[in-house]
């Protein structure tokens, strides 16, 4: 089946509880890194965070089920927890609830839907860790998007696409839609490219993302070479 998961048992207590719950979710550094840190430069941005935490839920009946997910950016894969389930699920990959497209890195933002374990689910709240994470990146991209607009506007007085300068108001923290704001980018470098390729060439996205995007791909060294998936 579709991302079928692996279990490992565990302490119950280790369940997200009602407390974190209500707080979002706990950052759980992993060593070498401190908890909040997100990246201050670009030379930072795929160091400073190691995994994306977002607290979630579902209704099966009745019944709301809170599930807490981790995603480690360097292995592609994710780890959820249920509360009153005692498991830790390694789930390998999550889909697009609309594009049923396998999702990454810089699809995952609070509001995004997921199809995780067959379910659908849309992530509610993040981490500060996660936040700041997502801050980082919007930040960067929005500023490369706003002068690209600038640039454009010399040359070309037919207005632009709605969806390559959209951008969706939220209050929330680690909202912003990072794979729509790339896809803006590299629409208004295009059209740049007609006139300025110079600068078209140097208002891109950033090469880092890039290389944060195919991590999980690239082969494993050391230790991590004798890990295998649970079948």
């Amino acid at each position: 089946p579709r991302g079928a998961p692996s279990a490992e048992r565990r302490a119950p207590s280790a369940a997200p509880s009602r407390a974190s719950r209500a707080s979002g979710p706990r950052s759980r550094g992993l060593p070498g890194m401190e908890p909040g840190v997100a990246g201050a430069s670009a030379g930072e941005g795929n160091q400073g965070c190691h995994c994306l935490e977002f607290d979630s839920w579902w209704n099966e009946g009745k019944t709301r089920r809170f599930v807490y997910i981790r995603y480690n950016i360097s292995e592609g894969a994710f780890q959820m927890a249920i509360d009153e389930d005692s498991n830790l699920y390694h789930v390998p990959v999550a889909y697009g609830a609309k594009t049923g497209e396998a999702v990454t890195v810089w699809d995952l933002h609070v509001g995004a839907e997921l199809d995780i374990l067959g379910r659908i689910t849309t992530l509610q709240r993040c981490s500060q860790t996660t936040a700041q994470w997502n801050k980082y990146w919007a930040d960067r991209l929005m500023a490369t998007r706003d002068r690209l607009v600038e640039e454009l506007r010399k040359y070309e007085s037919r207005k632009t696409e709605p969806w390559l300068t959209f951008q969706k108001k939220s209050p929330e923290a680690g909202s912003a839609d990072l794979r729509l704001l790339m896809g803006q980018v590299a629409g208004l470098g295009a059209q740049l490219q007609e006139y300025r390729p110079r600068l078209a060439a140097q208002l891109c996205l950033p090469k880092e993302m890039y290389d944060i995007e195919v991590m999980p791909r690239q082969p494993m060294k050391g230790g991590d070479a004798d890990k295998q998936e649970a079948p």
